[in-house]
């Protein structure tokens, strides 16, 4: 069992290029030691490289009231990473003859609205429903999931038609496993997945036998983030860095499916459905499509798996290169740790090229900035601040619109309107910004300006349905 690393705060520093002779090990433990002293990095991560673990290491706090060090055994939320598994439950499942791809939703759920008859196991399984998609709360169960669609009043778009990521989707998926299999789905995943594959650590947290000893969760800035979710197949799998590579291994052998069925959830959805537009573009993995509850892209002439998980203060990757047989493993209990940024450098740093250490958010200067000076101040700042020492901060319009929803959900209303406001001038071309300024002005109980703000957006995306229903429902008011 691997200890915490501590390490005193230091200075940011630049680029961090390959440093004289030092192996990939080193290079790895320098890049994460150098996020930790950052603030940017709490959690475990492995690496392994031509199937050989080469890193695993642990840094700062699982709790920060209580003082427990993070450790590589420590349990947390993996997030959306558990769609992996419950594909899995339905591999199995088709496997052993229990149900069909293209059985009809409906089949299993007959309280859903008619207009889903057409929305099959595999529309799941690749996010091509159109089934209804929301935000989570704490607690939130499967039967709340079940319950909103139940009340949806028309599909998004015709099945298959699109990808439009639906975690509906897949907390239906486990409750057909539930319904299918007669246990609950910590019970099947368990007897079916965890224990054939030695993950012993490795849970469905489930509102009856709550896991009280997971890791905390804390936002970017250090404030408690932390909440249980129920919705089974979507979100709610804990695990360790050890037991996601126990699950990585055992994809390389066809341990729990046969290998045609293991083929098949490993293609890509735009060629197995003969369809162009659910093949996406990605900045860093190109062509990217998605399979069974994994991304999929090429990397080197092979595929590459990939995913990442985030809700509440937790945030998770693993991914798959298949042509090195490298595993990354990131589990972090602070949210908006840029994992990505992470795998970047670390896959860089295994192909023997120069890396970067991932950019600070502009919106951690802005917190401090707040903090000192006060919003307005701040705020003004940050208009001079943005665009200097571009190759160290991420000015990003996603960096601003994260930090104002924190301050949303915190109850700062009035100072995230302000920061989704400077989003919206400084992206002004962007719906996404002028979607989520609305979001703040309905909290504040602000309809007009709600509705203006929701116009604008509608305005840049004219195609928009989840806009124009918004819009409906304000003129409705």
């Amino acid at each position: 069992m691997k200890r915490v690393v501590f390490l005193l705060l230091a200075g940011v520093s630049g680029t961090a290029s390959v440093f004289g002779q030092l192996s990939k090990k080193e290079k790895i433990d320098s890049l994460m030691n150098a996020m930790y002293r950052r603030g940017e990095f709490t959690g475990a991560i492995l690496v392994a490289d031509h199937g050989q673990v080469i890193y695993e290491n642990a840094f700062g706090l699982s709790d920060r009231k209580k003082q427990i060090p993070f450790q590589t055994s420590t349990q947390e939320y993996i997030g959306s990473i558990s769609k992996q598994f419950t594909a899995m439950g339905i591999m199995i499942l088709k496997d052993r003859g229990k149900l069909r791809y293209d059985q009809s939703i409906r089949d299993f759920f007959p309280e859903l609205p008619a207009f889903t008859q057409g929305v099959t196991i595999k529309n799941l399984l690749y996010h091509t429903s159109g089934l209804d998609v929301f935000d989570d709360f704490p607690d939130m169960t499967e039967k709340d999931v079940l319950n909103i669609l139940v009340k949806q009043n028309k599909l998004r778009f015709t099945p298959g038609e699109k990808f439009e990521y639906c975690n509906a989707g897949y907390s239906l998926l486990g409750q057909i496993i539930e319904k299918v299999s007669g246990e609950g789905l910590n019970a099947f995943m368990t007897e079916n997945i965890f224990r054939p594959l030695g993950m012993n650590h490795t849970e469905v947290n489930e509102i009856s036998h709550r896991n009280t000893s997971r890791a905390v969760g804390y936002d970017m800035f250090g404030n408690v983030s932390d909440y249980d979710s129920f919705m089974g197949g979507n979100v709610s799998v804990i695990s360790t860095v050890g037991d996601m590579y126990l699950w990585d291994d055992a994809l390389y052998h066809f341990k729990l499916v046969s290998a045609e069925t293991l083929s098949e959830a490993f293609a890509m959805s735009n060629e197995e459905m003969k369809n162009r537009a659910l093949l996406l573009q990605d900045n860093m993995f190109g062509d990217k499509s998605y399979g069974f509850g994994i991304w999929i892209a090429m990397h080197k002439g092979k595929k590459d798996f990939f995913h990442d998980g985030a809700f509440a203060g937790f945030q998770s990757y693993n991914e798959r290169i298949t042509s090195d047989h490298i595993s990354i493993i990131e589990l972090s209990n602070m949210r908006r740790c840029d994992v990505y940024g992470v795998r970047e450098a670390i896959v860089n740093i295994l192909e023997n090229k120069v890396y970067r250490l991932p950019k600070i958010s502009g919106a951690v200067w802005l917190n401090k900035k707040i903090a000192v000076d006060g919003i307005e101040a701040a705020v003004s700042a940050y208009r001079e601040f943005r665009g200097t020492d571009t190759a160290n901060y991420d000015y990003s319009e996603g960096q601003l619109n994260s930090y104002a929803y924190i301050l949303l959900r915190g109850g700062r209303v009035d100072e995230s309107i302000k920061v989704f406001k400077l989003n919206t001038e400084l992206f002004p071309n962007s719906f996404n910004v002028f979607d989520s300024i609305a979001d703040a002005y309905e909290k504040a109980g602000n309809k007009d300006m709600a509705l203006k703000s929701r116009m604008k957006a509608l305005e840049l995306d004219p195609t928009n349905e989840y806009e124009k229903e918004q819009v409906k429902a304000l003129q409705a008011k």
